[in-house]
Order: C-alpha cells, then structure tokens, then sequence
C-alpha cells in the first residue's frame, strides 16, 4: 500500500468515525422513540428502566446499518476532500506528478470493502438484532406488568382476563374493578369489585376482592348474579409473544425460502393478501442485495465531485453530500415496484439508484483530471 493511499485511508477513516457516532445518535434515537411509543400501549413507562433503553439503543443500532454505513462514507469523503482543497493539499500533489485519479481510487476501494460489510451486517446482524430487539420490546418487558401497575381508565388484556380499573390508591388498594374471564364458547364471567389488592405468596398472584359482584355467563336466558364481601381469583399467568416469520428479521436464505413458498402459494390460490406478501418479500430481497450497493455507488459520486470541489468550505461539500444522498432516496422511492413483478425484474428495478450513480461517477472520474 503506498504512502498516499495510506495517507488518503487515514484523513477518511477519522471523520467517517465522528459523522458515524453522530449520526448513529440520531437515528438510533429516533428509533428508541417510536419503539418506547409502541412500548407504552403494554408497559407503563415507570417500568422502563435506563438498562431497557440501552438494550433497545444496542439492538437499534443494527438494524440501521444500511442507512448509516452510506452515509457516514460520504460525509467523510465530502468534508475530507474540502479540508484538503482548503489546504492546497490537492494543488500540492498534482504538482508532484499524482493525477487525482490516483487519490480517488483508494475511496472506492474502501466503498467496495465498506458495501461487502454492509451486505454482511445486513444479512445476519440485522436479522439478529430485530429479532433481540422484538422479543424484548414485545415479549420480555410486558411480562414484567402486574396488574397493580396497569393504567386507571382502561379496559386491558392481561392474560386469559380483560381487566379495568378505576383508580388507585397509594397504598397499592384498586379501586372500581371490572375483571372479564372469557370463556372457550365466546362468553365471559364478570366480577365488580369496589377494592381490590393484589397479593403474592409462594410465587403466585391473587386478586383479592372487596364487597363486590360476581356475574356468571349467561345460561339459558338467566344471567345468575352474585353478590360477596370477599372473593379470591388466582391471577392468570403472562404468556410470552414470540413474533416470527417477520421480513426484517429473517436472513437472505429464509427470504429466499418463504419467497419460493409464497410463490407457490400464491400460483395455486391467486389472493390478494399472498400477493402482497409475495410482493414485499421480493422488495424486501432486492434492498438486501441494493443497499449495501449504496456504499460504493455514492462515493464514487462523492469522491470526484469532492476533489474538484472549489476552496468554499465545509458547509458547501456538506450540501453536496446531502443532495447526493436525497437524489439517492428519492430515486430509490421512484423505483421501488408498485405491482408483482418477476423476482429478476424487481432487483433490476431496484438496482437503478446504484446504476445511474455508478454511472454517473465513472463519467465523473474519468474526467476529473480535465481542467
């Protein structure tokens, strides 16, 4: 590796570290906010700790990579190449003989290595990383709620139950219950209480109710109704959620397979719904093979745009980056398929953002030598 690659490699690894943090704060946040959001419908907030909002920032992270390693590259070609133009490194080389070519080519190596990583990250720590995040998200924190912690005002599914309660006192006591216990043929028993408290012991929940009604499901036209001081009802046990079967969390080769199942489900069936299903699967393989692509196809965009940048600061390669990278997205959008089209037509389809800036930037470097 000679001196100027290695020196070229170096002035961008650093940036491209800063802008990764940066903007991995960013979007990870975002992500933190839409995952609390769909959170809060089962968790009460005072159940989630600080470790929880890291696990969810540290499963987030992941599943992000096909937006962050693209866009931190270019931004660290972008503000590279103004710094060096800044510093006349660029006129400095060019008199000692090196084209800029030359400089170029190292960048592109490393979008090339950088879209192999991508394409790896994406097919098995994305997939690992979505399935962490929705098992605790879904499955691991709703299992912490008790029914002492659920929301005043709203009718709530804990376990086999539907449970409302009224409001709470700071002693724990519940106020105004209304407990559904659903039957398997569709009807429910009810019981009102005007207090109730949970209480533990040898590991299992009772509610223990006060001065309340215990309505039975209706038999024969007769709604049998019962009225006690006491009552006591065993607290059904939490079951875990598991979510399978989700796009983003399947790897290339359980696409490639539910892809050719839902093919064939949906020849012999022709509905809607699979021809939905068969339609996502097939954009959903064509992003796994196009984002990754992303890395190579905006910095050899960037990188003869950013060496031929004129001395006017960071700011302005900055706005070029970003308008590269929403002439990117939008693109991406503009081709994604709207019909079901064959899988070979969908990833040609998708492809085309990374053709035409592919395209684009060869033109480009092959002409940044000419004044």
């Amino acid at each position: 590796m000679s001196l100027v690659t290695r020196y070229i490699m170096k002035q961008i690894w650093v940036p491209a570290l800063i802008a990764l943090v940066v903007i991995s704060f960013v979007l990870v946040a975002g992500a933190i906010q839409n995952e609390v959001k769909a959170l809060l419908k089962d968790v009460p907030i005072a159940q989630i700790t600080m470790i929880d909002i890291s696990w969810i920032s540290f499963y987030s992270l992941p599943t992000l990579v096909g937006f962050l390693f693209p866009v931190t590259f270019l931004m660290a070609i972008m503000l590279t190449f103004s710094r060096m133009a800044q510093n006349n490194e660029f006129t400095a080389l060019k008199s000692a003989g090196i084209p800029l070519k030359r400089l170029i080519l190292p960048v592109v190596f490393m979008g090339v290595l950088l879209s192999g990583i991508c394409f790896l990250a994406l097919d098995y720590g994305k997939p690992w990383a979505y399935k962490q995040l929705t098992k605790l998200v879904r499955s691991d924190l709703p299992l912490r709620v008790t029914i002492d912690m659920l929301p005043t005002g709203v009718m709530h599914e804990y376990g086999d139950w539907r449970i409302y309660v009224g409001k709470k006192e700071g002693d724990g006591t519940l106020k105004n219950i209304v407990v559904l216990q659903p039957l398997p043929d569709g009807r429910a028993n009810a019981f009102y209480a005007e207090s109730a408290r949970l209480v533990k012991k040898d590991g299992v929940s009772s509610l223990e109710m006060e001065r309340g009604h215990y309505i039975q499901a209706e038999k024969k036209d007769l709604v049998p109704r019962t009225t006690f001081e006491l009552g006591k009802r065993t607290v059904p046990p939490l079951k875990s959620r598991e979510v399978q079967g989700e796009r983003k969390g399947m790897t290339m080769e359980e696409l490639f397979a539910a892809e050719r199942e839902t093919e064939k489900k949906y020849f012999e069936t022709k509905a809607i719904p699979v021809e939905r299903d068969l339609r996502a699967l097939r954009v959903e393989l064509a992003h796994r093979f196009g984002f990754p692509l992303m890395c190579l196809a905006v910095c050899i965009v960037g990188a003869p745009i950013g060496a031929r940048s004129p001395k006017a600061g960071r700011s302005f390669n900055f706005a070029i980056g970003l308008a590269i990278l929403t002439v990117y997205f939008v693109l991406t959008k503009a081709t994604e398929p709207r019909g079901l089209l064959p899988f070979w037509q969908v990833i040609l389809i998708t492809q085309m953002p990374n053709v035409l800036l592919c395209g684009l930037g060869s033109y480009l470097i092959w002409r940044v030598d000419r004044v």
